[in-house]
């Protein structure tokens, strides 16, 4: 199922520059480091105090309404049988 949704996406062009979570070498998780770390750097830089909460949303998706998922995926053209 992710091949044939990454390959749509591929396909349409539908995924941005900022989007990592489908993209080959690139997970959602390098998209949110870079992000996390340039702005750190930037408070850093300026002097400012940072404090860091970390949280885990641990199985995201399992908690997600399954037909409210394949009903977004229809709504960009993703759908079919898995």
């Amino acid at each position: 199922m992710r091949d044939s949704i990454i390959e749509h996406l591929e396909k349409h062009k539908s995924i941005s520059g900022s989007q990592h979570g489908f993209v080959r070498n690139w997970s959602g998780l390098t998209n949110l480091l870079i992000n996390f770390m340039e702005e750190i750097t930037k408070y850093l830089d300026s002097w400012y105090l940072v404090d860091i909460l970390y949280l885990v949303f641990q199985k995201a998706f399992d908690k997600v309404p399954h037909c409210r998922l394949v009903s977004k995926l229809a709504a960009h053209g993703i759908s079919g049988d898995y």
